[in-house]
């Protein structure tokens, strides 16, 4: 072979190699590449929500019990959850017996009255998840970003209801769980969004793989910030909790029984339509998040079956384990437009909400689900 015939051969590889690698990028298409930044919340998203809160009626005040509308002190029937002990006096003649101060009286031997005052600025706290798994999405945007309008759209609507109401907020990304307050108000729920609007959505590095240890570090970050919350100054009077809640157990829910006991604390659970239904896929890529295994597979209909009966017990289980922790859980599809999600916030608060409004025509039936009761 003459010296020459090197040169040709290496040539005639790399030729091969290249047509290898443009078969494999027509078959796989490009990798995304967005041209900009993305963040959680687009300047369109933020004039769809703010012109939706102003024409909308605030439903929340439909078929709420008393003691959830303003928390506070007093757990009682008579005094409800929103009448606060201020102090106690010397019983008088035609006093109401249900509010003696029994405690006083054993203590003093002389009888006593409660005296409550109603709580009028309450406080709302949101915890929004955009870490990992929420930055999942195969119609319209991700999880996160569905999650952050989810998070906009209830404190607009509780300072709709309550203008008096301070608005706090927790974004849990990557970096960890980073709290802000903003104020009361219409005010408060601009500045929210001015902060939603900066935040970039952190997409997973290309080829990583979830952890198997995810699901543990989640549930003890989340049982860390339910204790600063209640070791705060003040606790919330309202909490809204934003994840899919693929990680939470019975364990790591019961960690809400004190704020809930305090507090009302309703829960949205956002899904991608994928993840409720696997359609029709050509041969793909699979990671199993718990094991951490990964490798080709062709989902035919007996394994698409499959996939999708776990994932509906895998979804069950895990509503479950809210409801047991009196914590009410309603599902939102990613895929939700800012109108749906609007009533889908106004369900969780009302239930009855589910019942008597009406389904746009056209929109599918699982768009919005009913809120889980305990």
């Amino acid at each position: 072979m003459s010296g020459n015939s090197f040169p040709l051969l290496s040539q005639i590889l790399q030729g091969l190699r290249d047509q290898v690698l443009s078969i494999k990028r027509a078959a796989v298409g490009p990798p995304y590449r967005p041209s900009q930044t993305l963040h959680l919340v687009s300047a369109a998203d933020w004039a769809e929500i703010a012109a939706i809160a102003r024409q909308r009626q605030t439903p929340t005040t439909v078929g709420r019990f008393a003691r959830h509308r303003n928390p506070g002190e007093g757990r009682s029937a008579f005094t409800g959850r929103g009448m606060d002990y201020v102090e106690s006096r010397v019983y008088q003649s035609g006093d109401d017996l249900r509010s003696m101060h029994w405690k006083l009286l054993a203590r003093t031997g002389k009888p006593h009255v409660k005296l409550h005052v109603e709580e009028h600025a309450g406080s709302w706290h949101g915890l929004i998840d955009v870490r990992g798994a929420m930055v999942f999405g195969t119609r319209v945007r991700t999880k996160a970003q569905q999650a952050a309008r989810l998070g906009l759209l209830a404190a607009a609507l509780q300072a709709q209801e309550s203008p008096q109401t301070l608005i706090a907020c927790t974004l849990w990304n990557t970096s960890g769980l980073h709290c802000r307050q903003f104020g009361r108000g219409i005010v408060a729920v601009r500045r929210l969004a001015a902060w939603l609007m900066t935040e970039p959505l952190h997409a997973p590095a290309p080829g990583a793989s979830p952890r198997v240890d995810d699901a543990d570090v989640a549930k003890r970050d989340f049982i860390a910030w339910v204790q600063r919350l209640r070791a705060g100054r003040t606790m919330p009077t309202h909490a809204m909790l934003i994840s899919d809640w693929t990680w939470i157990d019975a364990a790591t829910a019961s960690a809400l029984w004190p704020i809930a006991a305090a507090a009302e604390v309703l829960s949205l659970r956002v899904r991608d339509p994928v993840e409720i239904q696997l359609p029709n896929l050509p041969r793909s890529w699979f990671v199993d998040s718990t094991s951490g295994k990964a490798g080709w597979m062709l989902p035919g209909v007996r394994a698409r079956q499959c996939f999708n009966d776990s994932a509906e017990r895998h979804a069950q289980a895990r509503a479950q384990a809210m409801r047991r922790s009196g914590i009410r859980l309603t599902d939102v599809l990613s895929s939700s437009d800012a109108l749906d999600a609007w009533r889908a916030v106004g369900a969780s608060l009302a239930p009855s909400l589910a019942e008597t409004s009406s389904t746009p025509p056209g929109a599918p039936a699982h768009t919005v689900h009913r809120a889980s009761q305990s």
